[in-house]
């Protein structure tokens, strides 16, 4: 080989190894932590109340995972309608208001109720001469063939304005007016609507001066404290379902809080658009007011057979994304701890504990995160989390 030869194959191999080298120091950048893994320092852990535990091994119970729906029944609700023609001239509820049953709600004028009242007054003093009339001939009928006659005559008229008497008064109780008590200086001129339930006005329908005509809606009532969950359970899961089982609901997002209700009615009619069964709960405490009607909750059926399975308190388990996770507390440092999240499965449960299933091998004696799991969830993220 010559020296020239010889010359260019050192100068490659020194500028392969030199490159080589540039290369390892630019792709060097201090340990990596992978994607999956959280540092926290020690005193952010102590701050946060972080603890430390193992999984163990507890008799649960079955769960069946449904979407829940407040609902109020048909019967705990009202409408208020116009059951006559008329103007509202008042209307003395408003929105949200709570009303107990027989309350004056709106008032509606009624030019025509003055001539019904008329009538009835009118017919009462008729009433009081055809009877006096019938007395009469019938002390007289024996007596005379003619008065026979004019006595069928006055009991006809006096019958038929008893009829139109007892229609009339019946009409005018249809408005809330008492017959009994009606007089010519006490003639009525408005209809008072009440309340048929007691409730909250859910809606208004209606203002100051709108012309109604019958069965025109006014109010809408509801009995707030009538709200309870309604439970979607499909036909394959519901010979697991039965009256008396406990149901634990939460807020889609917010599982930490959870109420805590019991199943009483169960329907025998599929849900067409869900393909479902309607199963209704009522809640063991007060009804939560930030609840509404259409709301849609999270709900957990407790099933009574009890299982044995590795458990965690409900805290430990954290909601990613539609994805369930606990923290494994893989690494400690002298001042550093690296946290590891792996995905979970859940299942039976208590009011404390929860199933889970690793989609990984965890070891008996993994140190797990018990408490303390969202602050590290918060700072894998990136977020500021405050206890």
């Amino acid at each position: 080989m010559s020296n020239y030869k010889l010359f260019a194959l050192l100068f490659l191999v020194g500028c392969s190894t030199s490159d080589k080298q540039t290369q390892d120091v630019h792709q060097y950048d201090g340990p990596t932590i992978p994607p999956t893994q959280i540092q926290l320092t020690k005193a952010q852990s102590a701050q946060a109340n972080i603890e430390i535990g193992r999984p163990s091994q507890r008799a649960l119970s079955d769960v069946l995972e449904t979407a829940a729906e407040m609902s109020i029944d048909k019967t705990n609700t009202a409408t208020v309608s116009a059951f006559s023609d008329g103007i509202i001239t008042q209307l003395f509820a408003h929105l949200n208001q709570t009303v107990s049953k027989g309350t004056t709600l709106a008032t509606i004028q009624k030019p025509d109720l003055v001539d019904l009242q008329q009538q009835y007054l009118e017919n009462q003093n008729k009433l009081e001469y055809l009877k006096a009339e019938f007395e009469r001939y019938r002390s007289l009928k024996e007596a005379d063939a003619t008065a026979t006659k004019n006595f069928l005559k006055a009991e006809t008229d006096w019958r038929s304005a008893e009829t139109t008497q007892k229609s009339l008064a019946a009409k005018l109780r249809q408005f809330q007016i008492d017959p009994s008590r009606l007089t010519d200086d006490k003639i009525i001129t408005e209809i008072a609507l009440k309340a048929p339930i007691s409730g909250t006005i859910s809606k208004v329908l209606v203002n100051v001066g709108t012309a109604l005509t019958p069965g025109t809606p006014i109010y809408e009532l509801a009995d707030y404290k009538q709200l309870h969950p309604v439970l979607y359970v499909f036909e394959k899961d519901l010979f697991n379902i039965k009256k008396g089982q406990q149901v634990e609901l939460s807020m889609p997002g917010n599982p930490q809080n959870t109420l805590q209700a019991t199943i009483y009615n169960i329907e025998r009619l599929v849900d067409p658009e869900r393909k479902s069964i309607k199963v209704h709960a009522r809640f063991n405490s007060n009804i939560p007011e930030q609840l509404a009607v259409g709301s849609y909750l999270e709900a957990k059926i407790r099933i009574e057979n009890k299982k044995e399975a590795m458990a965690l308190p409900k805290e430990a388990v954290v909601r990613e994304d539609q994805t369930n996770y606990i923290f494994l507390l893989e690494k400690e440092m002298e001042t550093t701890q690296y946290f590891r999240k792996i995905k979970v499965k859940t299942g039976a449960t208590d009011s404390n504990y929860i199933e889970i299933i690793p989609e990984e091998p965890v070891a008996e004696n993994a140190k797990i995160v018990l408490k303390g799991a969202y602050y590290i969830s918060a700072q894998g993220a990136g977020l500021s989390a405050e206890e």
